[in-house]
């Protein structure tokens, strides 16, 4: 993604760092471990659109956007900061470097938003729904959570469909295409629309979603 900074970034940092961990500088297994409550963690945040809503809907909740791009965590972390949204951080960081790290069941929700479909099929083992990663993923869930994804990716969407049943989780829910709907009162973030999902439903294009959890 294409995301010019000019001169703002050190505005960001100075801005968000109250909301912001930088897991590249520091240690994001003991960052981790710092964490004192149950959390909902979005995996691939970008500018923080989707997860700001969320904090903002659910200020009773601990949320966590992660994003692998600086700029990008920075310019959200700011924006939660002039938001006034103490529930929500960010970490700066690549899931495949924290993704064994973590050990302790301490998610509640986890959301995958639109991710990179990585497309070329030498490429398919990075993408956020690969198998390692669902390993990773149930390691971090504690037993009531959920995943959910979203994607406009057909292809992506039916191949981690796959994934998740060979990986032995149990899949609730699947979409093939739905309407906007009402958020609700609970922390699914189904109907709370991402930057992408907003342009790509006024294109017509539809919306692939599904929710799983690890088996138990």
């Amino acid at each position: 993604m294409r995301f010019r900074t000019g001169h703002r970034l050190e505005k960001w940092l100075e801005g968000g760092r109250g909301h912001l961990f930088d897991g590249y500088q520091g240690d994001p297994a003991a960052w981790y471990q710092s964490l004192t409550e149950p959390v909902a963690l979005e995996i691939g945040c970008g500018r923080g659109g989707f997860i700001r809503q969320m904090a903002r809907l659910h200020p009773e909740t601990r949320f966590v956007g992660v994003d692998r791009v600086l700029a990008v965590a920075a310019k959200a972390a700011y924006g939660a900061a002039l938001d006034g949204l103490d529930n929500l951080s960010f970490l700066v960081g690549d899931v495949e470097r924290f993704g064994p790290l973590w050990t302790e069941p301490r998610v509640t929700w986890l959301y995958l938003n639109f991710s990179d479909p990585w497309p070329k099929k030498r490429h398919h083992k990075r993408r956020l729904t690969a198998p390692a990663k669902l390993a990773w993923y149930a390691q971090w869930m504690r037993p009531e959570a959920w995943l959910e994804q979203k994607t406009d990716n057909p292809e992506f969407f039916e191949w981690s469909l796959e994934s998740f049943r060979a990986s032995g989780w149990e899949i609730a829910e699947v979409e093939r295409g739905f309407p906007p709907g009402d958020p609700g009162g609970t922390l699914s973030g189904k109907y709370v629309q991402t930057e992408y999902e907003a342009r790509f439903r006024q294109l017509g294009q539809p919306i692939y979603y599904l929710r799983a959890r690890p088996a138990r």
